[in-house]
């Protein structure tokens, strides 16, 4: 997908959504059978608790079903990894016993979101607190902390498992906080190591970034990325502590089905790269095949184009280890050290490129410098430590990194790769309790040739009948990356092709100058049709979508209404509205989303080849349409959706609460002019014209002057009905901005009653 160019600050975000996957602690965005009205300091100490289950009903249920505990046992998983040398022998016991326990649970707070200081605040100064008193015995005096190697202190760690959360009563009030936070956008619940790829990118705030596509690299590169996180389907066996069903299910041969795919995704990716820039390859996967090898054959075929990063000095405080670089493969049993050893019929499917000294392709890879590595891949770095100091010694002439204390027995079986593996990333769960990864970031230094790219379509040759099932979870973000872009067809798992269309249509020069790009987003489906051109020219996008249950996009181009908009709302000329407004409604579009330059430009090219994308949703909403007869001048209202994006350009239809006012609205929803508590806020009010407006909270000594442009400016929608003004922000939303009050100004929340 294309996703944010910052972390901080959404910018082009255009998110492929495929096949989305869900984020290890993931929100649960089911409806909320109550809403917590006390303030939010009494909302974690007096949560009310669920009485024990009556001893009659315990006692009448079905005395034949008795629970078993899973089993957490697979002799060929620990077979295979005892074999791959993963961790020391000696160290085999304790990487077990951690796998098999329930993995912690873990959230980051979103940096992009309006209120994140006060949710920081918040965790250090009276969760930590209550928490370390509270269940101090049961789960430590870190009971919650923030993970070290995370920037700002944005992302914690729990000494309980999602189940504990849910389970536990004495966590029930603060599960419930994490509840709420994830439903408003303020925090995500994801496993720690799935935060770890993204802080590789080092993202700046003029990239744009791409989460898995790939483009028919014969035609002329168009659309390129200044960064791409290349987080491919796999196996999944490093995610094992969060379900047992890995346990039961896990064979060696459900890498080797996704090696090929793999390889191909990160090279369409390397090929979608700008040239200086990089790229992050990771798998949730501990299977060197997934990992090591397809870095090794990325690196064969792009020979010099592309190296691989050392970033050992990146992250200090994260815990890493050394990528491996021998390992064997595992077909029916049977175990292979090199691809000639593979029986005559089974060569088709293991393939030369999983092993670690492959002949397949040409290995022309120039190591740049003297590599200082240890290439004893049992070693273990139980703290980060620069890679390249670990020995010094430099590449023989074929490049192959050799221990200085080890001398190489050309007579050995053992073969090592010909690349600096080293540099890779191992998370390993027992290092800093979590789960395992692997991590490669590589880096382009010239264009591919056609050689290269040529014959890296993604798709399996020998795949027939097999359907790949991804097991690794990835939650949506208000944040900076989400999901691969596969589809099932025919039987066999394929990454199909979409961005060529766009790149040999035209030279996509993304512009990321407009301030105005904030906060856009597009998820779309990538999909191999073929080439069908549109008439060029202006965006002309059909009246019914081509995609089955899919809406159109369609340009709203219904210049009254648009005048009537930016009229009414005094919207300044410096904020650009033509062209910029689409709905997917072909009749009284009801809803009006607004949509970046960049964004922009992709729909427009999509309509020129006659709709290769299939968009399932984008922009922000910005406008809706109302129904209401007080308001002849202008059919629509604004959306507090999009209002902190729209707000510094509104000139009009402004008002300005007092705290206390503010309040008033958000706690009782409506409020007659003369119940206000400022009587000159309730005749500013009685004096507006009806329909829509903008009620911003006065803090402090802000002049109103400025204060719609400070970006810490808290305003709601309202409506200016006939006696009353009423607020139109969501409860989920009025909810989280009445526990900001009562944080803020120690204001009473409201009760259930109110």
């Amino acid at each position: 997908m294309l996703a944010s160019k910052t972390p901080v600050s959404l910018h082009h975000r255009i998110v492929a959504a495929g096949q989305r996957r869900r984020c290890v602690g993931g929100s649960e965005r089911k409806p909320q059978d109550r809403h917590f009205t006390q303030p939010l300091e009494s909302l974690w100490r007096y949560s009310p608790r669920i009485p024990p289950l009556p001893a009659a009903a315990a006692t009448g249920r079905d005395a034949k079903s008795t629970w078993q505990p899973p089993v957490l046992e697979n002799a060929a998983f620990e077979e295979y990894y005892k074999v791959q040398q993963i961790v020391h022998k000696e160290e085999w016991d304790a990487f077990m016993s951690v796998l098999r326990t329930p993995l912690p649970a873990t959230f980051r707070i979103n940096a992009c979101c309006q209120f994140y200081k006060d949710i920081c605040s918040k965790l250090e100064n009276d969760f930590r607190r209550y928490l370390e008193s509270e269940v101090s015995s049961e789960y430590g005096e870190d009971a919650i902390r923030p993970l070290p190697w995370y920037p700002g202190n944005l992302a914690w760690h729990l000494n309980f498992s999602r189940k504990e959360l849910r389970k536990n009563q004495a966590l029930e009030s603060f599960h419930e906080f994490l509840k709420h936070e994830s439903e408003v956008g303020n925090i995500t619940r994801q496993e720690a190591v799935s935060m770890v790829p993204p802080l590789f990118l080092n993202v700046q705030p003029d990239h744009h970034i791409l989460d898995k596509a790939y483009k028919d690299t014969c035609k002329p590169q168009g659309l390129e990325f200044d960064r791409i996180l290349c987080d491919v389907p796999c196996s999944g066996d490093g995610t094992i502590r969060k379900g047992h069903e890995m346990w039961r299910k896990w064979n060696s041969g459900m890498g080797n089905q996704l090696h090929l795919l793999q390889v191909n995704i990160a090279m369409r990716g390397i090929a979608l790269l700008k040239v200086g820039e990089r790229m992050v390859y990771s798998t949730c996967s501990m299977n060197p095949v997934e990992n090591e090898a397809v870095v090794a054959e990325l690196l064969r075929r792009s020979g010099n184009s592309v190296e691989l990063l050392d970033v050992s000095s990146e992250l200090p405080e994260l815990v890493r280890r050394p990528g491996l670089s021998t390992w064997k493969v595992q077909d029916r049993g049977s175990w292979f050290q090199t691809h000639d050893d593979v029986p005559h019929d089974r060569k088709n499917l293991v393939l030369p490129s999983m092993f670690p000294s492959s002949n397949g392709t040409e290995e022309s890879h120039t190591v740049r410098g003297d590599v200082e590595v240890n290439i004893d891949n049992r070693s273990s770095f139980l703290r980060n430590c620069n890679i390249e100091e670990t020995s010094k010694i430099n590449h023989d002439t074929d490049g192959l990194s050799i221990n200085s204390n080890k001398k190489l027995d050309c007579t050995s079986n053992i073969l090592n790769s010909k690349f600096p593996l080293h540099r890779c990333m191992r998370i390993v769960p027992h290092d800093q309790n979590s789960g395992a990864f692997f991590i490669a970031v590589l880096h382009k230094l010239s264009p591919l040739n056609g050689c290269q790219i040529q014959g890296t379509k993604i798709q399996h040759p020998h795949a027939k009948g097999i359907i790949v099932q991804p097991q690794k979870e990835h939650e949506p973000e208000t944040r900076l990356y989400e999901t691969i872009l596969t589809r099932q067809q025919n039987n066999v798992s394929k990454v199909v092709d979409a961005a060529e269309v766009l790149g040999r249509q035209q030279n996509l020069s993304i512009d990321n100058q407009t301030s105005n790009d904030n906060s856009t987003e597009v998820e779309m489906v990538f999909n191999d049709v073929e080439s069908s051109r549109a008439e060029s020219g202006d965006m002309k996008l059909q009246k019914q979508s081509r995609w089955k249950g899919v809406d159109p996009v369609l340009v709203f181009k219904d210049e009254v209404v648009i005048k009537s908009i930016i009229s009414f709302f005094g919207i300044k000329e410096s904020f650009p509205v033509q062209g910029h407004l689409v709905t997917r409604s072909t009749d009284n579009a009801r809803r009006i989303y607004y949509v970046s330059k960049s964004v922009k430009k992709i729909l427009e090219l999509n309509g020129e080849v006659g709709e290769q994308l299939k968009i399932v949703s984008l922009g922000i909403k910005m406008f809706e349409s109302h129904r209401s007869k007080d308001c002849f001048s202008c059919a629509y209202r604004l959306s507090y959706e999009g209002l902190s994006l729209l707000l510094p350009y509104v000139s009009k239809r402004i008002l300005y609460a007092s705290p206390l006012d503010f309040h008033r609205l958000l706690q009782y929803r409506s409020i007659n002019f003369a119940h206000f508590v400022d009587a000159r806020f309730g005749e500013e009010a009685a004096s507006l014209m009806p329909g829509c407006c903008v009620v911003v909270l006065l803090e402090g000594h802000k002049h109103v002057d400025s204060i719609c442009k400070d970006p810490s400016t808290i305003a709601i929608v309202c409506w200016r009905g006939k006696g009353t003004m009423n607020v139109m922000v969501s409860p989920p939303d009025r909810k989280d901005l009445l526990e900001r009050m009562a944080y803020r100004f120690g204001l009473k929340a409201c009760t259930e009653e109110d």
